[in-house]
């Protein structure tokens, strides 16, 4: 096989130039995995947070019910005194309560489908992606540099060959 090699410098350029991108490469892999990782975290984080929130809204939703009690004795009159106070600060702690308690169910949800998305989406291309960059990328270098070495070789044989 024959090849018109003009350049032995732009092919060493190449190689500087394909080795430099596997390395930005392999570190841009690096820090996906990292931002993914950081995803699955904040998501147990906010987890804990809103379970944090249910446990501070159901002791709201206990004094509120409590102050309501206490409201609704008769006065010394007779009269029940106005609750309105009361039953709309109740109504607002349990709607509190409900919306933490759908965020944890949120939460849960999250946890357990996004490894599985992470995997369906990311996890094959990635691992082929990460394949090249350790495994074909450091022979295909090595097999460049061995033939830029052949080049080389052969160069220095041809006395009409003045490298530009």
């Amino acid at each position: 096989m024959a090849a018109d090699v003009r350049s032995i410098d732009a092919i060493r350029e190449w190689h500087a130039a394909l080795a430099t991108y596997g390395d930005t490469l392999g570190e841009a892999l690096a820090g996906v995995n990292l931002e993914l990782r950081r995803a699955e975290d904040w998501v147990a984080e906010q987890l804990a947070r809103w379970q944090r929130a249910i446990r501070d809204c159901e002791d709201d939703v206990t004094r509120c019910k409590a102050e309501l009690s206490q409201r609704k004795f008769p006065n010394w009159d007779g009269r029940e005194p106005d609750c309105t106070v009361q039953e709309k600060n109740l109504r607002v702690a349990r709607a509190r309560l409900e919306h933490a308690e759908d965020q944890v169910v949120k939460c849960r949800q999250w946890l357990q489908r996004l490894p599985k998305m992470i995997d369906e989406l990311y996890g094959g291309p990635g691992r082929r992606l990460a394949n090249l960059v350790e495994g074909a990328l450091p022979k295909a270098l090595a097999d460049l540099a061995r033939r830029i070495g052949s080049l080389d070789a052969y160069a220095g044989l041809r006395p009409d060959y003045a490298p530009a």
